[in-house]
């Protein structure tokens, strides 16, 4: 994914001039001054080589996918049966809640899997683009379902919390599945663009080489706007109100425990969103910023370069991290459940009235 952003290996892009050339004497063969501005470019990239980025990364993303993939598909699988029975529940809050989990943790799960074949096809030259393509957009659909699936289960949350009397009777599993179903079709509509990532090539590598127009301003800004800003805006707000409005009930009601259970869901679901996905959009936008002749200087192409694929890197490890949300949730639900199940000794008075009467 790092390698198909930065697009290094592409002489095509700033330099319109050089596409189709790609050895010195087809570099011969062009006009004088074309060929002086080709040269001079041809230089420059010379001088500012990658190589050390490159092999420090293939290194480090060996030592995180590994572990990452080994951990998110036991993880994942597990919160997908823990959530699978509080579907049987007979509260309807539970069952909607744990169809926006199982569908976050069936994200997460298409992205570990995308692991394996990212590490492999990045190295290979491959004569079609089917199964690349196939690979991409799993990636890329793992990683915006997964932010939208966050931002729709806080923004439920924030009304659950602030209109609770309004949302119990519009909130049900039936319309949860449908947003869920909405999102997996919101997704895969967007990803549309990545049928056009390698423009028309012979050869090309998977997560290598993105065409032109996948950098275009028309292209980069509405995914970075409604793929993310919008999401973070969205959750952030909902987050910070939903936990002051918690707090703000404190001392003036018994169920303070639930409550905290609950404050401690949204914090940890915001810490993996932010963690995950800012450092990474951060990263896209200056490499856009690289791609479009803004930033030119050799160092600070390179330690974007770095940037951006560290934070890819770590990003992917979000599949793993969200398990700190399944264990809140989880936390949440037998709380709220215990909370509300009779004590023993209720339990024996009630029995002792109905024997008396």
């Amino acid at each position: 994914m790092a390698e198909l952003l930065l697009g290094r290996h592409s002489q095509k892009g700033l330099f319109p001039a050089l596409e189709g050339v790609g050895t010195w004497s087809s570099l011969a063969a062009l006009p004088g001054e074309v060929r002086g501005k080709n040269m001079s470019w041809l230089h420059a990239s010379e001088n500012c080589s990658f190589n050390d980025v490159d092999k420090l990364m293939k290194t480090l993303q060996l030592v995180v996918h590994v572990p990452t993939f080994l951990l998110g598909l036991l993880l994942n699988l597990l919160a997908i049966r823990g959530f699978s029975t509080f579907l049987k529940k007979r509260w309807p809050d539970y069952r909607a809640t744990s169809i926006y989990m199982i569908n976050l943790a069936v994200f997460d799960l298409l992205l570990v899997l995308s692991l394996p074949f990212k590490l492999v096809l990045s190295d290979v030259h491959l004569p079609s683009s089917a199964s690349c393509t196939l690979v991409e957009c799993l990636y890329f659909v793992s990683m915006y379902g997964s932010v939208f699936t966050i931002c729709f289960i806080s923004l439920d949350r924030f009304l659950a919390i602030q209109y609770p009397l309004l949302v119990s009777h519009l909130r049900s599993p039936r319309k949860t599945f449908g947003i869920c179903c909405a999102i997996w079709v919101l997704v895969w509509t967007g990803s549309i663009p990545i049928y056009n990532f390698h423009g028309k090539v012979d050869k090309f590598t998977c997560f290598h080489n993105m065409s032109d127009g996948t950098w275009s301003a028309r292209v980069f800004f509405p995914l970075e706007v409604f793929g993310f800003l919008l999401p973070m805006v969205i959750m952030c707000f909902c987050s910070s109100r939903s936990i002051h409005i918690l707090l703000a009930r404190r001392g003036h009601t018994q169920d303070w425990v639930q409550q905290r259970a609950c404050i401690w869901t949204i914090a940890a679901s915001l810490a993996v969103f932010v963690v995950s996905f800012l450092p990474v959009h951060l990263s896209f936008f200056l490499q856009f910023l690289v791609r479009n002749g803004f930033i030119t200087e050799c160092r600070a192409k390179q330690r974007i370069s770095l940037f951006l694929q560290l934070s890819m890197c770590f990003s992917n490890v979000n599949c793993c991290l969200d398990v700190f949300c399944y264990y809140f949730v989880i936390k949440e639900f037998r709380t709220n459940i215990m909370a509300h199940r009779p004590s023993r000794v209720q339990l024996v008075r009630q029995d002792t009235m109905i024997t008396r009467g």
